[in-house]
């Protein structure tokens, strides 16, 4: 009488291996745009935060000095990475004493514009695509509906 041996295999089909590989890159991939929304979203949060310390810095200037402290007449043109680091610098230096107070990594530029003469200033962030444009007025009141 023979005896018939049954062969075992140890390991993983190469089938297997494509259907795991091919679930972690769906996994992958959905991980990374969540990711990225929730970068976005810490950002805006970040420039929401600075616009408001933006705002009570130019009461406190208003208190001091009667009128509030703008970093020029028009702002359109501080949106460029080179202007944009060179105004938030600005801004930093006038209403906080130090040139980096604003920090680079949430890629926002701020400019504050004049709105009514002493009575009233306008503080814009817009992200550094220009896809999310936030402003603060006088009022502390944040505009956020672009984002």
């Amino acid at each position: 009488m023979s005896v018939k041996k049954i062969k075992t295999f140890k390991g993983f089909t190469l089938v297997e291996l494509l259907v795991v590989v091919a679930i972690i890159g769906i996994l992958g991939a959905v991980g990374t745009i969540a990711y990225n929304g929730y970068t976005k979203g810490a950002r805006v949060t970040a420039a929401k935060n600075t616009l408001m310390q933006i705002s009570l810095a130019q009461s406190e200037h208003f208190s001091n000095a009667g009128f509030y402290w703008t970093s020029g007449e028009d702002c359109a043109d501080s949106y460029t990475k080179e202007a944009g680091n060179a105004v938030n610098q600005e801004v930093g230096n006038n209403l906080f004493s130090n040139a980096n107070y604003i920090d680079s990594k949430i890629e926002f530029y701020f400019c504050v514009e004049d709105e009514g003469g002493a009575s009233g200033f306008i503080a814009t962030a817009v992200y550094k695509d220009g896809s999310c444009t936030l402003t603060v007025n006088d009022t502390n009141t944040v505009d956020d509906s672009s984002c």
